[in-house]
């Protein structure tokens, strides 16, 4: 109200917007949603994040089969277990250069065996289920139950035929040559 008594208030719009912008606010904080719908003002969009979020689920998913289906959807190599006769089983006996050579070892299990590839050791990978003991002549490795595991090593990038030997590491240090496997690389 005036001073003089028009009767009419004099209205501050700055403080007046401040007042309502503060109400709002507060009702929003205490989800007074009368007085959101009151004030006219739009009640905020909530933002929805669940395509992103199942976009995500959904690569995790199909990297971990991914992961999955490379690791334990190949087969173990076919080598029945004997302990009397050492022998190699290979996957295949022609691979193409650089894809993987799976191959599985039988024999005694009480003897250590290097396993050669042209001549030179090689360290087939078969997860945890194997442990390698370095020696002199190279990594020696012990079979459980007188059979490997399916063992994995990259076949060589050379066409042409490569020979995969067994040897037994005799405790002298020696070693003797028990089976050989010829494969054939292709390109």
């Amino acid at each position: 109200m005036s001073f003089f008594g028009t009767g009419r208030a004099r209205i501050d719009a700055e403080l007046e917007a401040g007042n309502r912008r503060s109400r709002v606010h507060f009702a929003k904080d205490i989800n007074d949603v009368r007085t959101v719908a009151a004030s006219g003002e739009r009640p905020a969009q909530r933002r929805r994040r669940m395509p992103w979020t199942l976009l995500l689920i959904a690569a995790a998913v199909l990297l971990f089969m991914g992961f999955a289906g490379n690791l334990g959807g190949q087969q173990d190599v076919a080598l029945e277990a004997d302990c009397d006769n050492p022998a190699i089983g290979v996957e295949s006996s022609r691979n193409s250069s650089g894809a993987p050579l799976r191959y599985r070892l039988t024999g005694p299990d009480d003897v250590d065996y290097l396993v050669t590839l042209d001549g030179e050791p090689v360290r087939g990978d078969g997860g945890s289920a194997v442990v390698y003991e370095q020696s002199p002549a190279g990594p020696v490795l012990r079979l459980q139950q007188c059979l490997s595991p399916t063992l994995v090593l990259a076949t060589p990038a050379r066409p042409g035929p490569h020979e995969l030997v067994m040897l037994r590491l005799e405790p002298s240090g020696e070693t003797t040559e028990l089976t050989r496997i010829t494969l054939t690389v292709t390109d």
